[in-house]
């Protein structure tokens, strides 16, 4: 949806001045998720009274509800991901419903944000990117954050000198790797069985106290694409970058790492990490 209709001027135009919209994750609103009873009970609720409508229903779809809460149209996700179709029903219901357009209620900003962390901790931003289907079609986005003691497991244990390599340890290198795959339905990294995680660093230069290290490495996991369907896709990636710290305050000023080559199934991958301020 968001590299076909959500990216098109027509649909953007519609949504902004005549509907307020909302996105829900079905796995937060399933029995064991994590949101709030009251919300899985409205996400029942619609769902239900589409079926009673004789809407379109299901758990993949796009539904438009009135002001009081209730469904008036819906498309599932195969036909709302064409912007025409997905058109004709919010013109229809701009029409039908004599809906005033106005201005957009809730201004358009980001949706991933840094998180909110510790005192001296690690940001990074990983997006990937795979090429082909629609699910390939927009990067996904995760931040992963490492504490203070975490980062010292990306350094050198011993003094940085030029040419000196060591391994990250290998619970930090899994912090970053497991979040080497592109956008598919399942975002339980639990699920994730790794053949090989590795990432290596060799000291290239100490200069004005900074230590410039280039990094390597390489993942080989299996990540389902759906929840809980085993279906054999693996990652299987090459990692290279470089790595800026203080050897006199063992603190990490610049990590950036990029997929030198990587595939997932059938598909190529890219995935790109940079450590944010």
């Amino acid at each position: 949806m968001r590299a076909g209709p959500l990216s098109s001027p027509k649909v953007i135009e519609l949504l902004n001045s005549a509907f307020v919209p909302v996105f829900a994750v079905n796995e937060d609103y399933r029995d064991a998720g994590p949101a709030p009873a009251a919300d899985k009970a409205e996400y029942g609720r619609i769902y239900r009274e589409a079926l009673d409508a004789k809407l379109s229903a299901g758990t993949v779809h796009a539904y438009v509800v009135d002001t009081a809460g209730h469904p008036i149209a819906s498309l599932h996700v195969a036909d709302g991901a064409q912007p025409d179709r997905l058109v004709t029903m919010l013109e229809r219901v701009v029409r039908e419903r004599k809906v005033a357009k106005g201005p957009t209620l809730v201004p358009p900003h980001r949706l991933s944000t840094p998180p909110t962390c510790a005192p001296d901790s690690l940001v990074l931003h990983l997006t990937a990117r795979g090429h082909g289907n629609s699910w390939d079609g927009f990067p996904s986005e995760n931040w992963i954050t490492l504490g203070p003691k975490e980062s010292e497991g990306l350094l050198p244990v011993d003094e940085p000198e030029a040419g000196r390599a060591w391994d990250v340890r290998e619970e930090v290198a899994t912090a970053i790797l497991t979040h080497f795959y592109p956008q598919t339905e399942n975002n339980d990294v639990s699920t994730h069985r790794f053949e090989r995680r590795r990432l290596h660093g060799t000291i290239e230069s100490v200069t004005d106290g900074i230590a410039h290290a280039r990094i390597e490495g390489e993942v080989r996991m299996t990540h389902p694409f759906y929840p809980g369907r085993a279906n054999g896709n693996i990652v299987d990636a090459t990692v290279v970058g470089y790595l800026d710290f203080e050897p006199a305050t063992r603190r990490v000023r610049r990590l950036r790492m990029v997929t030198d080559r990587a595939s997932y199934g059938t598909g190529t991958l890219d995935v790109a990490v940079r450590s944010v301020p």
